[in-house]
C-alpha cells in the first residue's frame, strides 16, 4: 500500500503502483520487506514520514544503480517518483543487470543469477504494469460507507458560570475518543459548537449537520473544600433520524472523582459505541483508557488552551498569545503530557505565521514543542498535526507538511482538522483535484466551519469554477459574517469576473462588528488588493501606522507606497517604499533564504527605481520558490515579478511572466485583468489585450 493509499487518497495513479511493485522488488532483492514495525500505526508513519530505504545497502550484492531506482520508486511523495513504470523500468537497466565490481566480488555465481533473474522478473510485472492500471482504473469502485453519523453537541455546564470551559473541555474530549472509533464518523467540532445555547429543536439540528444521532450531556464539576472534587456527567444520544421523533438510545448518570474522568470519557465512548452497535476491538478500548495526563492541575490549564484556542481556529496574536500560555503551564506541570505540547508546537507555529513579524526565536519555540511531541508519542495523530504545522507555517516545507497530515490521516481517517489541513497541503502542492476532495470531505464533517468551506472557496476560485465558487463563500459568510478571509475570497470572486463593484460592496458589507482597521489592511496587504478599497477606505489606509501591522514595517511601507502610487502621489510612494527596504534588508540580515523577503524588497526597490537592483531581487525569490516546486506560492512570487517588470518599464518581460499565470490554477484572470489598475500600463498592448479577451 502506497503512502497516499494509507492516507485515504482516491485520486490515484500509476506512482501509487509503482510504488507497490518497489515494495515487492526491495523484498525479493533483500530477502525482507523495505518497511517494519511493531503496530500498524508505527508501519504507516515508517511509510509516509521515513525516509525511502536503499536496497543496495541492505543487500551489497545489488547494482547501486538498481537501489537508487528502487529507493526513488519508494519515495514517500508520489512526485518525487517515477512517472510512469517504462520510466523506472529505463532506470533499472540503465547500466543493464551486471553487478558493479564491488558487488560482484561481494556474492556468489549463484547469488547473481538470483539478482539478475529478480530484476528481470521486476522489469517484467513493469511492462505489464500499464495495463493494469488501466484496467483498474475503469474498474474504481466506491468504497461503503457504513459509518454511523454523530455530533457531540457542546455539554450543558451545571456549575459555576466560570468551569464552562471544562465541560466544554470534556465534550471536546470524548468527541476526539469517538473520533477514533471505527465505524463511526463524528462531526468536527467546530460545527457542533455552533449550537452551544441553540434554541434549535434537534431535528433542525441533525438536518443542518446531516447526522443520525446527537450525544448531549450535563457536566457539573463539584469543588469542595477540604475533600475531593468530583464531576458529575449525564449523557444522553438521541436518534434523530428523518421519519422518526427523536428518541433516546442510551443515557446514563456518572459520577466521579474528578481524577476519574478519563475513566468516564472512556466508559460513555464505549457505551455510545456498543448502543449504536459499533463493535469494539482490544486496541480500540485500550485506547480508549489512555489517560492524557496524571496531573489535574496540567488538565485544567490544558483546558483553559483549548477554550482560548477555540479548537485551533483563531489566527489573532493575543487569542494565540493566551493559548500559549495555558499550555506552557500545562506542560511545566506534567512533562510528558504530550497533547499539550502538541498544541503548544500548533499555537506557536501560527503565532510565527499570523503575526506579521516571524522571529528565529518562534520559530525555534515550535520546532522544539512539536518535536518533543513527536519524541514522545509518534503514534498519535495529533503529534503529526503539530509537526505539520509547523513545516507547512515556520518551515514553509509543504512536502513535509503534507507527510505529516497524511500520516496523520492515516492514523484517523475521519478528522474533519486533518481533512482540511491536508487539504490545504495539496492547494499549497498544486496538487488541485486531491484537494478539492479532500476539502470536500472536511466541509462535511464539519458542515459549519468557515475555515473549510473558505478554503474550498479558494480552490474553486483558483481553478476557475467562479459559480461553485461564490455558492461556497456565501456559505461561509453565512455562518461567519465577520470573518475577514472568507470576505476577502468572496470579493476576489467578484474580481475575476471583472467585477469591481460587487466586489467593494463585499466589502462594504461586512457588519458592524468588523474593525474597519482590521478590514483595510487585511484586504490591502492579502494579494495586494489595495486598489479595490473605496475612497475613505484608502484614507483610513493612509493614516495607520506600522503597529496596524503588527509592526511589521515591510508590510506597512509597501501597501502605503502602493496605494500612494495609486494616486500620483509618487513623492510619497517613494518615502514609504524606502521605510519597507529597509526593513527587509534587516529582515534578510537573520533570514537570508526567505523568498518573501526578496520579492519584496524588489517591489520596494522598483518603486524607488533601481531597475537593477528590483529585478535581481525578484528573481532570486522567484529562484527560492518556483512555479514547478511550490504552484501556489511561487505563481504569487512570480506576479510580483509581473508587477516589477511594469514598474520598471519592460512591459514585454511583464507579460512574459503574465501569460504562464493564466494557464495555470491561479487567481489571475480575463475579467482580472481588465478592471486591475496594475495593468494600466499594458492597456493597448497587442499581447495583453489577447490576454484580457480570451474566452
Amino acid at each position: 500500500m502506497s503512502p497516499e493509499q494509507a492516507a485515504g487518497e482516491r485520486d490515484l495513479d500509476a506512482r501509487s503502483d509503482i510504488y507497490s511493485l518497489a515494495c515487492v522488488l526491495y523484498e525479493m532483492l533483500a530477502g525482507e520487506p523495505p518497511f517494519t514495525g511493531a503496530t500498524v500505526q508505527a508501519l504507516i508513519i515508517k511509510r509516509l514520514t521515513g525516509p525511502a530505504p536503499n536496497v543496495s545497502q541492505a543487500r551489497p550484492s545489488v547494482p547501486e544503480h538498481v537501489g537508487q531506482a528502487v529507493t526513488k520508486a519508494l519515495a514517500p511523495v508520489a512526485a518525487d517518483r517515477f512517472g510512469s513504470a517504462a520510466e523506472f523500468a529505463r532506470a533499472l537497466e540503465t547500466t543493464g543487470l551486471t553487478p558493479t565490481h564491488r558487488s560482484a566480488a561481494a556474492g556468489s555465481g549463484k547469488r547473481r543469477r538470483l539478482l539478475v533473474a529478480a530484476i528481470a522478473l521486476g522489469l517484467g510485472f513493469l511492462i505489464g504494469l500499464g495495463v493494469l492500471f488501466a484496467w483498474r482504473r475503469s474498474h474504481v469502485g466506491v468504497e461503503p460507507s457504513g459509518a454511523k453519523l454523530l455530533a457531540v453537541l457542546p455539554f450543558e455546564n451545571l456549575g459555576d458560570s466560570a468551569d464552562a470551559y471544562f465541560a466544554d473541555g470534556v465534550a471536546n474530549d470524548l468527541r476526539a475518543k469517538l473520533s477514533h472509533i471505527e465505524g463511526l464518523a463524528v462531526i468536527a467540532r467546530a460545527s457542533s459548537n455552533e449550537y452551544k445555547r441553540t434554541t434549535k429543536t434537534q431535528q433542525q439540528i441533525a438536518r443542518e449537520l446531516g447526522v443520525d444521532y446527537l450525544l448531549t450531556a450535563t457536566v457539573q464539576w463539584e469543588k469542595r473544600p477540604g475533600t475531593t472534587s468530583r464531576v458529575r456527567v449525564m449523557p444522553e444520544l438521541v436518534d434523530v433520524r428523518p421519519g422518526y421523533a427523536p428518541q433516546t438510545r442510551w443515557g446514563q448518570s456518572f459520577d466521579a472523582e474528578l481524577i476519574g474522568v478519563f475513566q468516564v470519557q472512556a466508559d460513555i465512548a464505549g457505551q455510545v459505541a456498543q448502543a449504536l452497535h459499533v463493535a469494539l476491538g482490544k486496541s480500540t478500548v485500550d485506547e480508549l483508557a489512555v489517560k492524557p495526563t496524571q496531573s489535574l492541575p496540567a488538565y485544567d490549564a490544558f483546558l483553559r488552551g483549548e477554550a482560548a484556542a477555540q479548537g485551533m481556529s483563531v489566527r489573532d496574536p493575543p487569542s494565540l498569545r493566551q493559548a500559549i500560555a495555558a499550555y506552557e503551564q500545562a506542560v511545566a506541570l506534567d512533562s510528558s503530557f504530550v497533547l499539550a505540547w502538541a498544541q503548544l508546537a500548533w499555537a506557536r507555529s501560527q503565532l510565527y505565521a499570523s503575526g506579521f513579524a516571524p522571529t528565529p526565536a518562534r520559530a525555534e519555540a515550535a520546532r522544539r514543542a512539536a518535536e518533543r511531541a513527536v519524541a514522545m508519542a509518534p503514534d498519535q495523530p495529533e503529534v503529526h498535526q503539530a509537526l505539520a504545522a509547523y513545516y507547512r507555517l515556520v518551515l514553509q516545507d509543504k512536502r513535509r507538511a503534507y507527510a505529516e497530515d497524511s500520516t496523520a490521516l492515516a492514523l484517523d481517517p475521519n478528522n474533519a482538522e486533518v481533512l482540511g489541513n491536508l487539504g490545504w497541503d495539496e492547494v499549497l502542492l498544486g496538487r488541485w483535484k486531491s484537494s478539492r476532495r479532500h476539502l470536500e470531505r472536511a466541509v462535511r464533517l464539519n458542515p459549519r466551519s468557515v475555515v473549510a468551506a473558505t478554503n474550498l472557496g479558494i480552490v474553486l476560485l483558483f481553478t476557475r469554477h467562479y459559480s461553485e465558487a461564490e455558492r461556497c463563500l456565501d456559505r461561509a459568510l453565512q455562518l461567519a459574517p465577520s470573518n475577514l478571509d472568507a470576505r476577502h475570497s468572496r470579493a476576489m470572486v467578484a474580481l475575476a469576473q471583472g467585477d469591481l463593484p460587487g466586489a467593494q460592496a463585499v466589502l462594504r458589507a461586512a457588519p458592524r462588528e468588523v474593525d474597519p482597521t482590521a478590514l483595510v489592511v487585511y484586504v490591502a496587504t492579502i494579494f495586494d488588493l489595495y486598489w479595490v478599497l473605496d475612497d475613505s477606505q484608502q484614507e483610513l489606509l493612509l493614516r495607520l501606522t506600522p503597529s496596524a501591522f503588527d509592526d511589521n514595517r515591510d508590510a506597512w511601507g509597501i501597501v502605503l507606497a502602493e496605494t500612494y502610487a495609486l494616486q500620483g502621489s509618487w513623492e510619497k510612494a517613494r518615502i514609504y517604499a524606502d521605510s519597507a527596504r529597509l526593513a527587509d534588508e534587516q529582515m534578510l540580515q537573520r533570514m537570508p533564504d526567505d523568498p518573501s523577503l526578496h520579492v519584496f524588497l524588489g517591489v520596494a526597490l522598483a518603486y524607488l527605481g533601481e531597475k537593477a537592483a528590483a529585478i535581481r531581487e525578484a528573481k532570486r525569490g522567484t529562484a527560492l520558490r518556483p512555479i514547478r516546486r511550490e504552484p501556489y506560492q511561487g505563481a504569487y512570487y512570480q506576479y510580483q515579478l509581473v508587477r516589477i517588470y511594469l514598474l520598471v518599464g519592460e512591459p514585454e518581460k511583464a507579460l512574459d511572466q503574465l501569460e504562464p499565470l493564466l494557464k495555470i490554477p491561479y487567481y489571475l484572470s480575463p475579467g482580472w485583468l481588465k478592471i486591475d489598475p496594475t495593468f494600466a500600463p499594458l492597456r493597448g498592448n497587442p499581447r495583453f489585450e489577447r490576454l484580457a479577451n480570451s474566452a
